[in-house]
C-alpha cells in the first residue's frame, strides 16, 4: 500500500512537471537597474536620508521610503504600485469622499450648495467611466458640481476636467502658472495632446472659495510645478470637526531650481498648516500617503476606530518635514546644495 501512494505521488509530480512550461532563460543584464545619479553627493545624501529617518520614526517609515528611496530610484516599482486601477470609491469624512482611482486621486467635497471636485484624472473617458459612476455609487449628484479644483497643471489632474465643463457647467480653478501650463503644454510633453478646460477662474495665493458654508483657502506653493496649488478645508465626522491640508505637489521639483522652490513651498506648507492647526493629510496621489489602504480599513471599520486619514497636527508636520528632508536628498543627488 505505502509503495503504491509513492508511485501514485510521483506520477502526480512528473505529470505536473510534464505540463509546466520551461521557461526561457533571460540575462540578468536585461534586467531593469535602480537609478544612479553620477553627479551625487553620498555624505549630504547620507545626512539627509538619515534625518528623514528619525524625523519619519516608524508610524512615517512607509511614507519616507516612497518619497526618498522609492521613487526616484525605482520606476519599474513605481509604476507597479501607481498603475492605473479601479478601486472602491470611499467615504473618508461625512463631507469628503475619494472618488479616484489607483494611479491618481480625486475627491469630492459636498456641500449643501453643492459639490467641489479635486482633481480631474487622466482624461475625458476616467472623468465619465471612473469619477462620475463613483460619484453616483456614494449617492453623490453629479449635476451638483460647481467647481472643478485642479491643484497643478499636470495632465492626470486636470485631463477630465474639461468633460465636467461640458457635462456639468462646472467651474474650473487653477493657479495663473499652471494655467499657462494647461493652455499652452510643451509640444513634448505627454500631456500635449489632451483638450485642455475652459480658463473659468485664476485663484490667487491666500484666496478663499466658499460654498455652501465650506471654506477652502488656497495657497501657490511653486516647486512640483511653477503654481502648484494647495489648500486647507474642514471635514467632519459626526459632530467632531478636523482641517485637511492638501499639499497640491508632493512629488517634489524635477530640476536643482524646482527642488529649492519645492524645499521653500514645503517650510511655507509647514508654517501655514501649523498655525491653521490642520490635523488630516490629504494627497493627490494614492501611494503618496498609503490612500488605497487607508480607504480599505474605512470601509472595514469596527466602532471605535480612528479613522486613518487623521494624523494630528504633530504628525502631518512630520510627513511634511520628511518630504522637506527627501527633496534635500533628491538635491545631494543631483550634486546641489541643499542648503
Amino acid at each position: 500500500m505505502a509503495n503504491r501512494f509513492v508511485v501514485a505521488g510521483t506520477m502526480t509530480t512528473l505529470a505536473l512537471l510534464l505540463a509546466t512550461p520551461i521557461l526561457a532563460q533571460v540575462d540578468p543584464s536585461d534586467y531593469p537597474r535602480q537609478a544612479t545619479f553620477a553627479n551625487e553627493h553620498k555624505p549630504d545624501v547620507a545626512k539627509h536620508l538619515s534625518r528623514a529617518r528619525r524625523i519619519a520614526g516608524e508610524d512615517l517609515a512607509a511614507d519616507m521610503r516612497w518619497r526618498c528611496l522609492i521613487s526616484p530610484l525605482d520606476p519599474e516599482q513605481v509604476r507597479g504600485v501607481q498603475h492605473d486601477g479601479l478601486v472602491p470609491a470611499t467615504r473618508i469624512y461625512d463631507n469628503l469622499y475619494s472618488i479616484g482611482q489607483n494611479a491618481v486621486s480625486a475627491y469630492a467635497l459636498d456641500t449643501p450648495d453643492g459639490i467641489i471636485i479635486i482633481d480631474a484624472l487622466n482624461n475625458a473617458a476616467e472623468a465619465r467611466d471612473i469619477l462620475i459612476p463613483n460619484l453616483k455609487a456614494l449617492g453623490l449628484d453629479p449635476s451638483r458640481i460647481k467647481y472643478v479644483v485642479i491643484t497643478h497643471g499636470h495632465g492626470d489632474h486636470y485631463g477630465g476636467a474639461k468633460y465636467m465643463q461640458e457635462e456639468f457647467g462646472a467651474k474650473v480653478l487653477a493657479s495663473a502658472a499652471d494655467w499657462e501650463m494647461i493652455l499652452h503644454p510643451d509640444p513634448l510633453s505627454p500631456f500635449a495632446k489632451l483638450a485642455p478646460p475652459r480658463k473659468d477662474r485664476t485663484v490667487q495665493d491666500g484666496e478663499t472659495l466658499s460654498l455652501g458654508g465650506t471654506d477652502l483657502r488656497f495657497y501657490v506653493t511653486p516647486g512640483h510645478t511653477p503654481g502648484t496649488l494647495s489648500m486647507i478645508f474642514p471635514v467632519y465626522e459626526g459632530k467632531t470637526r478636523h482641517l485637511a491640508g492638501l499639499m497640491g505637489g508632493t512629488g517634489g521639483g524635477r530640476t536643482a531650481d524646482t527642488a529649492r522652490q519645492q524645499i521653500a513651498s514645503l517650510k511655507r506648507w509647514r508654517s501655514l498648516t501649523a498655525a491653521a492647526g490642520v490635523d488630516v493629510l490629504i494627497t493627490n496621489h494614492p501611494a503618496h500617503s498609503s490612500a488605497t489602504e487607508k480607504q480599505a480599513l474605512i470601509r472595514y471599520a469596527m466602532p471605535g476606530d480612528v479613522n486613518p486619514f487623521t494624523t494630528g497636527r504633530q504628525r502631518y508636520q512630520r510627513y511634511m518635514q520628511v518630504m522637506e528632508e527627501c527633496s534635500r536628498v533628491q538635491l545631494a543627488r543631483m550634486g546641489a546644495a541643499a542648503d
